[in-house]
């Protein structure tokens, strides 16, 4: 064999060697990726049943709506900042706002995080837009990822009007179809 083929079949395998390497580079940096979000993902779910979190949550839904109709607590949305001491339903704005801002950047997969927790973004948008309207008032564009998860969350709704269960398994419960 001459120098010139050797030098060319050198020339291949390196090629070779170093595209089979950035190939599983990149297999690799998709599931550290995928690791990553649902890292993520299961921190935000645990934050979510922690205790203090779950004693808020019960708040916004069965007092909430009973503390907005005086016009004094209403008033105290319109403090910059808004002492939280009187509105700790701003602390779950702010849980939902964080979480929105972090599908919104691709740091959670947006399909995966709405298919399991659709239902309690719009929920709690439904229970809170009043809250953060009034607050707006004074302090613009505030909980603006907490909306835009909301709007994709109705858009989840809408893209799948009858749920996104597999089409082709066996329901369990028969009434379900």
């Amino acid at each position: 064999m001459s120098l010139a083929l050797w030098s060319t079949v050198a020339s291949i395998a390196t090629f070779v060697v170093i595209a089979v390497t950035a190939i599983a580079a990149l297999v690799q940096l998709r599931h550290i990726r995928r690791a990553n979000q649902l890292a993520g993902l299961q921190s935000i779910f645990a934050m979510l049943q922690d205790p203090g979190v779950r004693e808020l949550i019960n708040y916004v839904r069965h007092d909430l709506a009973n503390r907005l109709k005086d016009p004094t607590f209403r008033d105290g949305l319109l403090a910059v900042p808004v002492d939280r001491r009187e509105h700790p339903e701003m602390y779950l704005c702010d849980i939902y706002n964080h979480v929105g801002s972090f599908v919104r950047s691709g740091l959670i997969d947006e399909s995966v995080y709405l298919q399991t927790d659709w239902y309690n973004v719009r929920l709690y948008w439904g229970l809170l837009s009043d809250t953060v309207a009034q607050t707006r008032r004074n302090a613009r564009y505030t909980f603006e990822n907490f909306e835009w998860l909301a709007a994709r969350a109705q858009r989840w709704i809408e893209e799948h009007p009858n749920g996104d269960y597999p089409p082709d398994e066996i329901r369990m419960l028969q009434g379900d179809r």
